[in-house]
C-alpha cells in the first residue's frame, strides 16, 4: 500500500498530512508551498477558481511553532483519524460546524483569504487567514506512515540537513531542542558541552515515543478545554466533543452519544464493508489466475480447429488449397486476438486488484488505531472509499472472459466447387455444433414458444419459461413484458437462457410477456403474450443487518438488545395498490419507544423512524402518541399500546395516504401527498420491545369506508 502513503505533490511519504475538501491528502509544507491568496469577491464571481498568481509558503516562524507534532509526522498506535487543532480552522471546517448546528440566524462564514488547489483532482480549498496551517490534520494517515516507516525501518532525516533530498539519515534525539540530528549536524549545531550538554539525547527509536506520547496527550483532549478529554460524539456536527461541550458549550441541543460506542458502531460496519471487499479480491485473484490459464486453453482450442480444417480441406480439390491456407491464417489472427484480449484483461483486472488490495490493508491499519475520536473523524471518509471501491468494482470487474477460449466454427465442406471463393466459417455464440445437427439454411429462426405449466408468478415476483423452435439455429432471445396496466412492452432480458424471473413488480396486477429468438441472420416474430397475475396481496418478512437486532428464524419476529433506536425495514417495497400489516406487542414494559411506519430502502437505520426526511411513522408508548417525520413531531394524542396489542398499518397509495389503528380503532392518518418511488414497511424499537409482524392480509374493509371511519 505504499502508494496510498506517498504525497502526490513531493512524492515523497506524507510529512505532517493535511487534509483537503476532496478528501486528498497533502504534506502540511507542499500545502503551504500551493496555496495562494484567494480572488477577490468582484474577480471570483467571473473567474470561479482562479487566484493571484505566486505561491505562499508557510512562514518559518509559524511552522516552528508547531514543530513538536507537524515537522516529524509521527504517532503512536493510539492515535488515529483527523483531528482538529487549536489552530485557527479552515473555512471549510468552520463552514461545515456551523451548517451542522443548524442555526440558520448565523451569519455567512467569511470570505477566504487563502486557496489550495489539489494537485489530484484541481479542486480548490479555501481557508482563512491562518492558511495551510488551519487545515485539519489527517492523523489516521499520519499513524499508518509512521508504523509503516518503522517497521520497514525506513530512516529518519535529519531536520537541519539543507535540503529534503540531500538529508542524512538521523542517528539521535534530542529530548529539549525536539530535533532529529545526523551526526554531522549534531557536532557542528548540538556540542555536548555549555547549556547544551545538559540535553537529552536518545536513539531515533526514543524519540519517536517521546513525540508520541506527547502527542497523544494533546490530542485526546478537548479543542474548547483543554483541560478536559473527549469523551461524547456530536452526531450533528460529527466532531468529539467533551462534558464541558455538553453542558455548557454549544453542543448541548445536539445528538450527542457515547464516543466508544459511536466508534464501535462504525468500525463494525467499516470491518463489514471490508470483509466484503476482501471476499471479491479473493474471488477476483483466483479469476486472474483463471485467465492465465485460459491462454492454454485457447491455444490447444486452436490447435484443435485447425487440424478438422486441414483433415476437410485436404479432401477438396486442389483449387482449395489457396482457400485452406486462408483460413487458417484466419483462425490464427482469432487465436492472437482473444490471446491478446485476455492478456489485456488479465493487466486490467491486475490493477484494479491492486488498487483494491491498497485501500484494503490501508483501511485494515486504520481500524487498528484505538483512539476513537480520532477514528470517527476519519470514517466517513473511509467508508467512502471502500464504497466508491466497491461500486468501481461492481461496475468494472465482471467474472467472465472478455472473449470466449473456444472457436465455435464449422467448415462448411458440402458447398460446390463453384462457390469454393466463397467459403467461409459459420460462426455461432451458442456452443459449438456441426452441420449435421441443424438445418440452418442462413435464415432468421423460428418463433419461439412458451412453457405454460413452467410459469409461475410469486409474490410480486414472476418466473417465465420459453423454448425454441424445433429446427432453428439460435443464438439468443429477448423478453418483454409490459407494465401490468396493459402497457407498452418493454426489454427486461437478452441472453442465451430459456428461463427468467423477474422481481420487483407490482402486487395484484396482470403482466403480459413476450419472447423472440435472434442469430446472425434476422430475428423471429414474438410470440403470442402469455399472462401472468402476481399476489392480490404482500407478504414481507423483516430484514436487518444490525447486530443489536435479533430476528426470528421465520423473518417475523423481531426485538433489540440495544438502548439506542434501531430500524428494521421489510422485504418487499411498495410504489403503488393498497397494502395492509399488523405487528403483535408481543413484550412492551412501557418504558421503551416504539415506531411504526414506512420509509426508503437507504433511510438511516441508527435513529428512530421518522427522524430523518425518508420516513413516516408513529411513535406511541404506554400513554400518548405523535407523528413523525423529518424530525418533525406533530397531532399528539392520548392513548398508547401495551403487551398483547395489536397495531395495523395502512397504506393507501392511490390516495398517498398512510392510516394507524390500534386493536383496530383509528388512531390517525398521515399525508404522503407529493411522496413517490418505492416505499418499505418499517418499524425502529430499542431495549425491551418484542415485535411480531403479520403480512398477506387484505385491508378490512371498514378501514376503506371513511364513514365508518369517521364513526370511531
Amino acid at each position: 500500500m505504499e502508494e496510498e502513503l506517498r504525497c502526490s505533490q513531493c512524492s515523497g511519504f506524507y510529512h505532517v498530512p493535511v487534509l483537503l475538501v476532496c478528501h486528498h491528502a497533502l504534506c502540511l509544507a507542499c500545502a503551504g508551498a500551493l496555496q495562494k491568496p484567494a480572488a477577490p469577491p468582484s474577480s471570483r464571481a467571473d473567474e470561479e477558481g482562479s487566484g493571484s498568481s505566486g505561491s505562499v509558503v508557510v512562514p518559518p516562524a509559524e511552522e516552528h511553532e508547531t514543530s513538536e507534532v507537524d515537522k516529524l509526522s509521527v504517532l503512536s498506535d493510539a492515535d488515529s483519524g483527523v483531528s482538529c487543532s487549536s489552530r485557527p480552522t479552515s473555512l471549510v471546517g468552520a463552514s461545515e460546524e456551523r451548517g451542522g448546528g443548524g442555526n440558520n440566524s448565523e451569519p455567512p462564514p467569511p470570505p477566504p483569504v487563502y486557496t489550495i488547489t489539489c494537485p489530484k483532482c484541481g479542486v480548490a480549498t479555501p481557508t482563512d487567514d491562518s492558511g495551510a496551517q488551519g487545515l485539519t490534520r489527517y492523523r489516521v494517515l499520519a499513524a499508518v506512515v509512521d508504523k509503516h516507516l518503522e517497521r520497514y525501518q525506513v530512516a529518519e532525516p535529519c531536520q537541519l540537513c539543507e535540503g529534503a533530498e540531500m538529508a542524512r539519515a538521523a542517528q539521535v534525539f534530542c529530548d529539549q531542542c525536539l530535533v532529529f540530528y545526523c551526526g554531522p549536524c549534531r557536532d557542528s549545531c548540538h556540542p555536548a558541552r555549555g547549556p547544551l550538554a545538559s540535553h537529552w539525547l536518545v536513539s531515533v527509536a526514543e524519540g519517536r515515543a517521546l513525540l508520541r506520547a506527547r502527542r497523544r496527550e494533546r490530542e485526546g483532549r478537548c479543542g474548547h478545554h483543554p483541560q478536559e478529554h473527549v469523551s461524547m460524539f456530536c452526531v450533528t456536527c460529527r466532531v468529539p466533543v467533551c462534558v464541558l461541550c455538553l453542558h455548557h458549550g454549544r453542543h448541548h441541543a445536539h445528538d450527542v452519544h457515547a464516543l466508544n460506542a459511536v466508534t464501535k458502531t462504525h468500525k463494525t460496519e467499516l470491518s463489514q464493508a471490508l470483509q466484503q471487499l476482501s471476499e471479491k479480491a479473493r474471488a477476483a485473484t483466483e479469476f486472474i489466475h483463471t485467465l492465465k490459464t485460459l491462454s492454454d486453453e485457447v491455444h490447444g482450442n486452436c490447435r484443435e480447429v485447425e487440424g478438422v480444417i486441414a483433415a476437410q480441406v485436404d479432401a477438396l480439390v486442389e483449387a482449395l488449397q489457396t482457400r485452406r491456407s486462408d483460413l487458417i491464417n484466419w483462425v490464427r489472427r482469432q487465436r492472437d486476438a482473444k490471446v491478446h484480449a485476455l492478456r489485456e484483461q488479465v493487466q486490467d483486472y491486475t490493477h484494479t486488484l491492486q488498487g483494491t488490495t491498497a485501500t484494503i490493508h490501508f483501511c485494515i491499519e486504520a481500524l487498528k488505531e484505538s483512539d476513537p475520536a480520532s477514528f470517527m473523524e476519519a470514517q466517513a471518509i473511509l467508508e467512502g472509499r471502500v464504497c466508491t471501491v466497491s461500486e468501481d468494482w461492481e461496475r468494472t470487474m465482471i467474472p467472465e472472459p472478455r472473449v470466449p477460449p473456444v472457436f465455435n466454427l464449422t467448415l462448411d465442406d458440402k458447398t460446390l466447387l463453384t462457390a469454393i471463393q466463397q467459403l467461409t466459417f459459420i460462426q455461432l455464440k451458442r456452443p459449438l455444433v456441426t452441420l449435421q445437427q441443424t438445418d440452418d439454411d442462413g435464415s432468421a429462426p423460428g418463433t419461439p414458444g412458451m412453457i405454460p405449466e413452467e410459469c409461475s408468478a410469486e409474490n410480486n415476483s414472476v418466473t417465465i419459461a420459453w423454448a425454441p423452435h424445433h429446427t432453428s439455429c439460435v443464438t439468443g432471445y429477448t423478453l418483454e413484458i409490459d407494465d401490468g396496466s396493459n402497457g407498452p412492452f418493454r426489454e427486461v432480458y437478452t441472453g442465451e437462457e430459456t428461463v427468467c424471473t423477474i422481481d420487483g413488480l407490482h402486487f395484484n396486477s396482470i403482466y403480459r410477456a413476450r419472447v423472440k429468438a435472434f442469430n446472425n441472420s434476422g430475428s423471429s416474430a414474438f410470440c403470442e403474450p402469455l399472462c401472468l397475475q402476481t399476489a392480490e396481496v404482500a407478504w414481507f418478512i423483516l430484514e436487518t443487518n444490525h447486530a443489536d437486532h435479533t430476528l426470528s428464524e421465520n423473518g417475523f419476529t423481531v426485538s433489540c438488545d440495544s438502548y439506542e433506536h434501531r430500524v428494521a425495514l421489510g422485504s418487499v417495497g411498495f410504489s403503488r395498490g393498497i397494502h395492509y400489516w399488523e405487528f403483535h406487542i408481543e413484550r412492551y414494559d412501557g418504558n421503551a419507544d416504539i415506531a411504526f411506519g414506512v420509509g426508503r430502502i437507504d433511510i438511516c437505520k441508527e435513529m428512530i423512524l421518522g427522524k430523518c426526511g425518508g420516513s413516516w411513522s408513529m411513535y406511541i408508548d404506554g400513554e400518548r402518541s405523535w407523528f413523525m417525520h423529518g424530525g418533525e413531531h406533530f397531532d399528539r394524542k392520548s392513548g398508547g399500546v401495551r403487551a398483547g396489542d395489536t397495531v395495523g398499518l395502512l397504506l393507501n397509495l392511490p390516495e398517498k395516504t398512510l392510516t394507524f389503528y390500534v386493536n383496530g380503532d383509528l388512531q390517525g392518518r398521515v399525508s404522503l401527498a407529493g411522496v413517490g418511488g418505492v416505499l418499505y414497511p418499517a418499524v425502529s424499537l430499542n431495549r425491551s420491545v418484542v415485535l411480531t409482524v403479520q403480512t398477506g392480509l387484505h385491508p378490512p374493509k371498514k378501514y376503506l369506508n371513511p364513514s365508518s371511519e369517521a364513526n370511531m
